[in-house]
């Protein structure tokens, strides 16, 4: 299906709010942004770390926590460095 939105002065992009539902995303959610030639790809960036799951090692500290606890673990360190 396809959506239009409009690009604002501040160069916002406005998800409209049928597809931000069918994707059930949630306000401040993460998204992983990639570009090739004139479009853009938009993925949760939640559905991204749950894709790589398993291919890296998981360190010791981050065993047994969900994947946003991990996120914001990891934001939270690399913030205080």
């Amino acid at each position: 299906m396809t959506y239009m939105a409009t690009l604002t002065g501040k160069q916002q992009l406005t998800i409209p709010a049928e597809l931000f539902r069918r994707l059930n995303w949630e306000i401040g959610q993460k998204v992983v942004i990639s570009a090739s030639d004139h479009s853009l790809s938009i993925t949760s960036a939640l559905d991204l770390v749950d894709q790589l799951a398993g291919s890296v090692p998981t360190p010791h500290r981050f065993k047994g926590l969900s994947t946003q606890k991990i996120i914001e673990m990891a934001i939270r360190e690399n913030h205080t460095q």
